[in-house]
């Protein structure tokens, strides 16, 4: 994995909409899947950051096996 090619992306909504996008990400880029869902107090809105790998290409998406995770290293810090 080239950290050159890992980009972090913010998603803000409702809770189903956010993991729906995140699961959508995953899909097409290698993917943490969701990280840390944040919410505001007062507010119906969550944030949740996703790290993807730009690099691999459609079809090879999803989050990652066992046994890739061993080997991101940093990509899941």
């Amino acid at each position: 994995m080239n950290d050159e090619s890992v980009i972090t992306i913010e998603i803000r909504g409702h809770e189903k909409a956010v993991l729906k996008a995140a699961q959508r990400i995953s899909d097409l880029f290698l993917s943490s899947g969701p990280c840390r869902l944040r919410r505001t107090p007062g507010k119906d809105e969550v944030q949740v950051l996703v790290h993807a790998d730009v690099d691999r290409g459609a079809g090879e998406g999803g989050y990652l096996d066992p046994g890739e995770a061993e080997g991101a290293g940093a990509f899941l810090r």
